[in-house]
């Protein structure tokens, strides 16, 4: 039996080798050797024992290290010996659980891409309280708590209902069930690998086809580019082991943070002769790492046992998922996103309370009143360069003499508001419940439109300077709308004011879109009862390109009753939601039609004319005198009911 001898032990694969001196005995097992040296901070799992052959170096494997004995590994060294400890590197786990690769949101599992969009030039390990046994139990409340964590996210991230959503989406024609049950679960985490945009590469395939989906503006390359490459690479992944159980009272159970002194278990793994459920991976028992049991039986103590050894780890859970085309170099990721073009990011209905206590006054709804902190920082974001449509409706059913409008005040690098206006015919203060429809547009910078319905739009902003005294105008369109209509394609409008104060905080601008490639424009102050000069402004033409849902969209004409203005009846039995309506007329060059606004509420919408107290004086008064008529037939409304998101 030797006694112990001086030992000099050094660490290789880092940056700069580390040598320490402890006295050990040469004939002791190495896994005794380990026990004694992790007493001392000399060793962890991370270091494994390494013998020098011929300036090789070969690994012991955890799992042998009682077969071996210190003195068959060492190797002189001077007038002593040496021992050499090999550090395990984030290329050996990289290599192994490929995780530079995309991933894909699957039903039970995740899934990584057969093709590498990214390589890791580095990453940063960080060993994970390897002594620490966490228990607990593993609820699935929903389809899209199921999806999440069966695909080992455990934590909520702001992009992950997006990725799980996309993920239902696809596995969306399987007829695969999902349980509610609960099951319990042994974890062990060993290894935290954390990296970022900075640790990835772009591969040259990945960046090829990056460029020719730019060119061809068309999201469908997009959504090719993920089945080939993924979706996502999570940047923080735990590894270690975990095992679940369905059905089984864990007698040992303890708080969700135990230490490791818990009892063992023995239990018998149960067989499930449901076969339809084996479809989803996740039945009686699952194991993530450690050794699986070859008979029914499982023991817990020897599946710990066998995390000693790094090569039974597994990826037991993601964190921080980030979107590939996020992690392009900021250049490539622009022309990605701006290259689709612009989406409906967001769309809700808002309940408001409108004051008017007296003529011309104007509510203002400001977006931070009700719209998520999410959509918030959407909207801050310059790159998403967002835009603000919106409609408003009257809930109240006993206020028939008032109709509303609404319109947008955006100043630059500002946060925009809704600005609304409600017309009387005759002026009474009263408190109006409201209900506004909003509708965010702008570029997906975090690409979640790819495998969604997220509408295509264009968006057209046509800029009105009122060089002369004018209440009524028409702005020349380049795009021809009867086709659109033709098309089944819904298009609306909206004024957005950059400027907003005394002098135009009364003034409300109406559009009516025209079959000669025109659009009427008309201002009317709502405080004096007239039509006024129309001011400054840009009227933002919204043309939903390739919306998913036509069901939310109808041309339909006018009905006609005498002694009642043209109207559209609507299905009252419906919830009351605001309607993005756009007035469309064909008409001639010298047809006189006198500014039409639409009132909507839940029962109809119908056409408005406003009354002038200009004694006939203003432009409007004096040359659009006509009313639309039933014998004409040549106006249609266009009613627009998006799906909220």
């Amino acid at each position: 039996m030797h006694s112990k001898t001086k030992i000099f032990i050094e660490t290789i694969g880092l940056k700069s080798s580390i040598i320490k001196i402890k006295f050990l005995n040469p004939d002791e097992r190495l896994s005794n050797i380990r026990k004694e040296l992790e007493h001392a901070n000399i060793i962890n799992n991370m270091l494994v024992f390494s013998k020098e052959i011929n300036n090789e170096f070969f690994e012991v494997e955890r799992e042998d290290e009682e077969k071996f004995q210190l003195k068959e590994i060492i190797t002189p060294f001077k007038t002593a010996k040496k021992l050499f400890l090999k550090r395990l590197t984030w290329n050996f786990f990289n290599k192994q659980y490929k995780l530079d690769y995309g991933c894909t949101i699957g039903f039970g599992e995740i899934r990584r891409a057969n093709k590498r969009a990214f390589e890791m030039n580095d990453s940063i390990l960080t060993e994970t309280n390897s002594k620490g046994i966490k228990k607990g139990q593993l609820k699935f409340e929903s389809k899209e708590d199921w999806m999440k964590k069966t695909n080992l996210f455990f934590k909520d991230y702001s992009n992950i209902n997006d990725l799980i959503n996309s993920g239902l989406s696809v596995e969306s024609s399987l007829n695969t069930n999902f349980d509610r049950e609960t099951y319990q679960y042994i974890e062990i985490s060993k290894l935290k690998l954390t990296f970022s945009k900075n640790n990835l590469t772009l591969t040259d395939d990945f960046k090829n086809v990056i460029i020719e989906a730019i060119k061809s503006k068309d999201p469908k390359n997009f959504r090719e580019i993920i089945m080939e490459y993924g979706q996502f690479i999570p940047t923080n992944v735990i590894l270690g082991g975990r095992v679940y159980f369905k059905g089984t009272i864990m007698s040992s159970m303890s708080p969700e943070n135990s230490s490791a002194s818990i009892d063992s278990m023995e239990i018998e793994i149960e067989s499930d002769p449901d076969g339809s459920k084996k479809k989803t991976n996740f039945n009686s028992m699952r194991f993530l790492g450690g050794n699986h049991p070859k008979d029914k039986k499982f023991n817990e103590e020897a599946w710990i046992k066998s995390l000693n050894s790094y090569h039974t780890w597994e990826c037991i859970e993601y964190r921080k998922p980030n979107n590939i085309f996020q992690l392009l170099p900021d250049d490539l990721r622009k022309e990605s996103y701006k290259s689709i073009g612009k989406k409906v990011l967001y769309t809700n209905i808002i309940d408001y309370n409108y004051r008017l206590y007296e003529p011309g006054m104007y509510g203002t709804f400001e977006l931070t009143d009700a719209v998520p902190q999410n959509i918030l920082e959407i909207i801050q974001d310059e790159e998403t360069d967002c835009d603000i449509f919106a409609a408003v409706v009257n809930v109240d059913k006993n206020s028939k003499d008032v109709f509303f409008n609404c319109q947008i005040f955006k100043e630059q690098k500002a946060r925009p508001s809704i600005i609304i206006h409600g017309i009387q015919k005759k002026f009474r203060q009263r408190i109006y419940n409201l209900k506004i429809a909003l509708m965010i547009v702008g570029y997906d910078t975090k690409f979640n439109f790819i495998l969604s319905d997220i509408a295509n739009v264009e968006l057209i902003k046509i800029n009105y300077e009122s060089k002369f005294e004018r209440e009524f105008d028409n702005i020349k369109l380049q795009r021809e709308l009867g086709s659109i209509i033709a098309s089944g394609i819904p298009f609306f409008g909206i004024p957005v004011l950059s400027n907003f104060d005394s002098s135009n905080n009364s003034i409300i601008i109406g559009h009516n879109f025209s079959s000669n490639q025109s659009i009427d424009i008309f201002s009317y102050n709502a405080k004096i009862n007239r039509y006024t000069k129309l001011p400054d402004f840009t009227l933002y033409l919204l043309i939903l390109s390739d919306y998913s849902n036509l069901n939310n969209y109808v041309s339909i004409p006018f009905n006609y009753k005498i002694l009642k203005s043209p109207f559209i009846p609507l299905q009252s039995s419906q919830s009351i939601i605001p309607k993005y309506i756009s007035l469309y007329l064909s008409k001639k060059d010298n047809d006189n039609y006198k500014p039409i606004f639409l009132k909507q509420d839940n029962e109809q919408i119908k056409v408005k004319y406003v009354h002038c107290r200009c004694n006939r004086t203003c432009f409007v008064c004096q040359n659009k005198k006509t009313k639309i008529s039933k014998s004409e037939r040549n106006i249609n409304c266009i009613l627009f009911d998006p799906l909220i998101r």
